[in-house]
């Protein structure tokens, strides 16, 4: 199945449960028909339906993308396959008839022939079947295998993932695909460890949605309780698994040349520790006569507790004071140390000279955990059996017992059945005599109610007296045979017989040789024959043979030959039983044989196993564990060789592992330089904003500061220029004043003439001829400083050197109070209406002065 097809498969099966959830998949109408319970039920069950679709198609992804893959495209061998996938057909097998019952369920349910409508009522049958009976062996077999291999299965991906070119580009194409959707083999492999788990908690959701239906009810509470049950033999078998990983690594780390010799004298090695189960391992310290401690590792197996210390890399038994590191847990009492919450005594009751090992354990709880177990292992051993070392695991043992039954039991059955076919092959033999020739009465099946060997008769025949009287009906035959072609009468049938392949010239009789004393002897060496049938015999064979001789002819030819086809047929018949009842004799002996090699061989193992009696039994014992050390010695370059791979391996890994750690930080700090070159990028970029934000504020206020200087210096310059022009104003002013003063006759002022608004009228003329360029603003600061002029000058003498000191002076005082300073004269009436007047000049507008013109006959001088 390609790709495609697999996808396809996929949304078929996905098209029935594509909605997130059951509440999505029903009408509204039909929803809002259903209490809160049952829709929570029916929730729950359909996550169940969606999650087991989900497992279903993880596990045809490792199986038609990956499995297949890698035999198709990469020629993996089917091992290799197995070992990373293992029991993933039955797997298949297992969820798929699952996932189908409960899609027939589904079915079932369906709400008044709707398609959508459904509404599952009983799902605890469906789940007892599955996690009950065979389901469950083939549940708790298959994930047990699963399980246990999983590290396993995931350490052989990354050393293939590591190793092979090939194989992880195959796994990056795969994972690329949309079928697969970026799950790799280690995501899909904990994906199925860890679906068994899942079960027990929608069951127990569903459980507490059940209450109405109490067939239900029970059905869940079964299948839960199936399912932890199921779990718990997963486990098991896992810790099993693991435990026997575990061993096998203690195995190979245990140095071949190391032996312990146990109190019973037998010798503990390493090869023995194979053919144990390991219960528990771990470090504990011995405290060896001297109160010193020594860390040592603790290896408890079925029947044994071994102690082990590394050396040079390597497990060697531990060495304490002479005494024995390898004690049976047979008759062995556990105690605590008095006053010592970390100790224990392990106390080996033997026959002579009990010994006591004190352990010490790392805390008081790890201390008390080694007490129970020890003690639940010690339970488990039959006291009453010597203290030994098996040369083979006990279950082991058993299988080839009940193996052994099972052969003697087929080979016996062939016996008896090949006994009744000789049965059958001679009544049919004895059939076709009899209608050739009839036999006598003695020789009939009647009177011979015992015909073959049976072995489970206390009449058993021997071979000897049967292959002796086979030899005696052979003898008989051939002197019938002989007695009949022989003589005068044998040469009358030589020729046919000859021409039939006769095997050698017969010799013609002796007198003494005649019928009659042939015959004679012939009836004498016959088994079946009395004395007095053998005298009555002898006197008819007489008288036959003298009437033979005198008459001769054809006749008593033919009577001879008649009578001894009888006896040969009688013979034959006879001979053929006795080969019949010789060949089960056979049979018979060669099973016998079978079972005393096997009874010799179990035999000599028990004597090889029972405890040594003697010196000499135990030197034989020492030998032998010599020459198994030596032949274990040679595997030790083997060993070792594998062990330097390993190494080489484990530190190529971690070499590895470190290269990828490094490259992991330099991707690391390559993101963080660049991510810091980007934040230094965006800073350098808002700088460069900021600069030209500022230069362009800095130029203007360059061009501002550069336009207020000039602005100021233009200021200083018409300050100046207003300054020297005010000064001008003021001395033409003043002398212009000192020559009206000059002309006027006395001091006191006409009542026709106003010489006052003449300073103004000077003072607006002077302002018009100032440089027009002159802003109007300065012309009113100037207007105002020509304004306050004539008033300083007015005022006295002795004031006229203060007025250019600048604009910045007391306040200009009113026209009428300088004229009383100035004069001092008495207030008359024409001074009154002059006041008046010069009020209501001063209360005209600013324009009104610089409009007036100079009266005629007036000089003015600048």
């Amino acid at each position: 199945m390609n790709e495609g097809q697999l996808l396809g498969d996929f949304e078929i099966e996905s098209k029935q449960l594509e909605a997130e959830s059951w509440s999505r998949v029903v009408d509204s109408k039909f929803l809002k028909q259903q209490k809160k319970d049952v829709v929570k039920r029916q929730e729950v069950i359909y996550e169940l339906m969606q999650t087991e679709l989900h497992h279903v198609r993880t596990l045809k992804i490792m199986s038609d993308v990956y499995s297949r893959g890698m035999m198709t495209d990469l020629l993996f061998e089917q091992q290799m396959v197995e070992k990373l996938f293992p029991c993933l057909d039955e797997l298949i097998s297992i969820h798929s008839q699952f996932f189908q019952r409960i899609l027939e369920r589904k079915k079932e349910s369906l709400v008044d022939k709707s398609e959508k409508n459904f509404l599952i009522k009983r799902m605890g049958d469906v789940l007892v079947n599955q996690f009950s009976g065979e389901n469950a062996e083939r549940l708790k077999k298959t994930y047990g295998t699963f399980c246990g291999q999983h590290n396993q299965s995931v350490n052989y991906f990354k050393d293939l993932y590591t190793k092979d070119k090939r194989f992880q580009g195959f796994v990056k194409k795969k994972m690329s695909s949309s079928v697969v959707r970026r799950l790799g083999i280690p995501e899909c492999i904990l994906l199925v460890t860890q679906r068994i788990t899942k079960y027990p908690v929608l069951f127990q959701r569903i459980l507490q949605c059940t209450k109405d239906n109490k067939a239900e009810e029970e059905d869940l509470a079964h299948s839960l309780s199936l399912v932890k049950n199921v779990i718990g033999a997963v486990d098991s078998e896992v810790a099993s698994y693991e435990k026997k990983m575990r061993l096998n690594e203690i195995y190979t780390k245990t140095d071949s040349k190391s032996i312990m010799r146990m109190k019973s004298g037998q010798m503990f090695a390493k090869e023995d520790l194979k053919r144990k189960k390991l219960v528990r391992d771990g470090s504990v310290f011995l405290k060896n006569a001297a109160g010193r401690l020594k860390e040592v590792q603790a290896v408890l197996l079925t029947d044994i507790l071994v102690f082990l210390q590394e050396k040079d890399q390597k497990y060697i038994f531990a060495s304490l004071d002479q005494k024995s590191t390898v004690i049976s847990l047979k008759k062995l009492i556990v105690r605590e140390v008095a006053h010592e919450e970390k100790g224990l005594f392990l106390i080996s009751m033997g026959m002579k000279d009990p010994e006591m090992v004190e352990v010490h354990a790392s805390s008081k709880e790890e201390r008390n955990s080694w007490i129970q177990i020890i003690q639940d292992t010690m339970n488990t051993l039959n006291r009453d059996e010597d203290e030994g070392i098996p040369s083979e695991n006990e279950e082991e043992k058993k299988m080839l017992d009940t193996k052994a039954r099972e052969l003697k039991e087929q080979l016996q059955q062939k016996d008896q059945q090949i006994l009744l076919l000789l049965e059958e092959k001679e009544m049919i033999f004895r059939d076709m005599a009899e209608c050739s020739t009839p036999l006598p009465e003695e020789c009939s099946p009647t009177q011979s109610p015992r015909v073959l060997f049976r072995a489970n008769t206390e009449e058993a025949l021997k071979g000897g007296p049967l292959m002796k009287s086979a030899m005696n009906e052979v003898e008989i035959l051939q002197n019938l045979v002989s007695g009949g072609l022989g003589g005068p009468l044998g040469q009358a049938v030589g020729s046919p017989a000859g021409q039939e392949g006769a095997v050698g010239p017969v010799s013609l009789p002796r007198r003494a040789e005649t019928f009659g004393g042939f015959d004679s002897h012939q009836m004498n060496a016959s088994k079946g024959g009395d004395k007095e049938e053998a005298d009555d015999g002898q006197d008819l064979r007489r008288t036959e043979s003298d009437s033979g001789l005198k008459k001769g002819g054809n006749a008593n030819l033919a009577f001879i030959l008649k009578r001894n086809n009888e006896q040969v047929a009688q013979s034959i018949v006879h001979l053929h039983q006795l080969l019949s009842t010789l060949q089960g004799v056979v049979l018979q002996q060669d099973t016998y044989i079978e079972d005393q090699k096997l009874l010799l061989a179990e035999r000599a193992l028990t004597r090889s196993l029972s405890r040594p009696s003697s010196l000499i039994e135990q030197e034989k014992q020492r030998s032998l564990e010599k020459q198994r050390q030596d032949l274990a010695n040679l595997q030790k370059q083997q060993a070792q060789h594998l062990e330097e791979k390993r190494r080489r391996e484990r530190e190529w890994e971690a070499r590895e592992r470190a290269l990828q750690e490094r490259e992991a930080r330099l991707a690391q700090r390559e993101e963080e330089v660049q991510r810091a070159q980007q934040d230094l990028e965006r800073d350098r970029e808002e700088l460069q904003q900021k600069k030209g934000a500022y230069q362009y504020d800095l130029e203007r206020l360059r061009t501002a500061q550069k336009q207020l200087e000039r602005e100021q210096e233009q200021l200083k310059r018409d300050t100046e220029r207003l300054s020297q022009r005010q000064m001008d104003r003021d001395a033409c002013q003043v002398s212009h004043r000192h020559t009206k003063l000059l002309k006027i006759p006395s001091f006191l002022p006409n009542p026709e003439e106003s010489p006052l608004p003449s300073a103004p009228s000077i003072a607006k003329s002077g302002s018009l001829d100032s440089d027009p360029s002159v802003s109007p603003k300065r012309n009113s600061i100037s207007r105002t400083q020509k304004d306050k002029g004539p008033f300083h000058i007015l005022s006295s003498t002795s004031q006229t050197s203060k007025v250019p000191e600048g604009p910045s002076q007391t306040p200009v005082p009113t026209s009428s109070s300088s004229t009383t300073r100035l004069f001092g004269l008495p207030k008359t009436k024409d001074k009154k209406e002059k006041k008046k007047k010069s009020k209501g000049d001063r209360s005209q507008p600013r324009d009104g002065p610089a409009s007036e013109v100079p009266t005629e006959g007036e000089e003015i001088f600048c």
